[in-house]
C-alpha cells in the first residue's frame, strides 16, 4: 500500500495534504543535504584524493547521512512530479536557495550579505513565476 492508494481512500483532501506535505519536506531534505555535504567536505579537509579519501569517505556519518536524505528527497521528489506539473513542482527547489544561505550563515557562521539573501529571494520569486505562467490557449 502506498501513501496515494491509502490517502485516496480518505478522500481527495487526504491525498492532497500528502502531497503538500511532501512539497514542504524537498527543501528541507535539500536543506539537510548541503548541511550534511558541508559536514562531509570539512572532515575530509585535507585527505588527499584516493583510496585514503574514500575508506575516510565510507566511515564519515556525515556521508552516510547524506546517502539517506538523498535518498529520500529522490523519492519524495519523484512522487511530486507523478502528481504535479514540472513547472509547478520545479520552484520547490528554489525555497532551498534561501534555506541554505541562511544555514551558511547560521550554522557555520559564514559570511551573508543582505543582498545574497535577496538575490535568493529574487531567484526563487523568479523561479515561481515561470512555473505560474501558463501558455495562452490557441
Amino acid at each position: 500500500m502506498t501513501i496515494w492508494s491509502s490517502a485516496k481512500g480518505a478522500g481527495g483532501g487526504g491525498r492532497r495534504m500528502a502531497l503538500w506535505a511532501l512539497c514542504a519536506a524537498l527543501p528541507l531534505l535539500q536543506l539537510g543535504y548541503q548541511i550534511a555535504a558541508k559536514e562531509t567536505a570539512l572532515a575530509l579537509a585535507g585527505t588527499a584524493l584516493g583510496p585514503a579519501w574514500v575508506l575516510k569517505l565510507v566511515q564519515i556519518p556525515w556521508a552516510q547521512g547524506l546517502l539517506v536524505l538523498e535518498a529520500f528527497s529522490f523519492a519524495a521528489w519523484m512522487v511530486v512530479l507523478s502528481q504535479m506539473k514540472l513547472s509547478a513542482a520545479f520552484p520547490l527547489t528554489a525555497i532551498g536557495y534561501l534555506l541554505v544561505i541562511g544555514a551558511g550563515w547560521g550554522v557555520f557562521h559564514e559570511p551573508a550579505t543582505l543582498l545574497q539573501g535577496l538575490g535568493g529571494a529574487v531567484i526563487l520569486c523568479g523561479v515561481w513565476l515561470i512555473g505560474r505562467s501558463e501558455p495562452e490557449p490557441g
